[in-house]
């Protein structure tokens, strides 16, 4: 089953959400880093141990870039067209 989470930062505090990727539950933080002009994606578990931080990239329609590897076959993908995460 796929999670859609919508991406909509305020612009005051990272953005955040929970997910479930390959059975486990996952914690995600999306800051913006000024001095890199971009956003990054911070995953952690429920131990509050960070599991992933890489800079947000986002897929296109017809490819997948998994951004929580290391649950793998499970999926954390950003959608660029539609501004939303989608966790299997």
């Amino acid at each position: 089953m796929t999670t859609m989470i919508a991406f909509k930062p305020d612009g005051r505090t990272p953005f955040s959400f929970q997910a479930t990727v390959g059975g486990v539950k996952l914690f995600g933080t999306v800051p913006y880093n000024l001095y890199a002009n971009r956003y990054y994606l911070r995953l952690s578990d429920g131990q509050g141990k960070v599991v992933s931080y890489r800079p947000l990239i986002g897929s296109p329609d017809d490819y997948d870039i998994n951004l929580a590897l290391p649950y793998a076959p499970g999926t954390l993908v950003f959608r660029t067209s539609t501004s939303q995460f989608e966790a299997t």
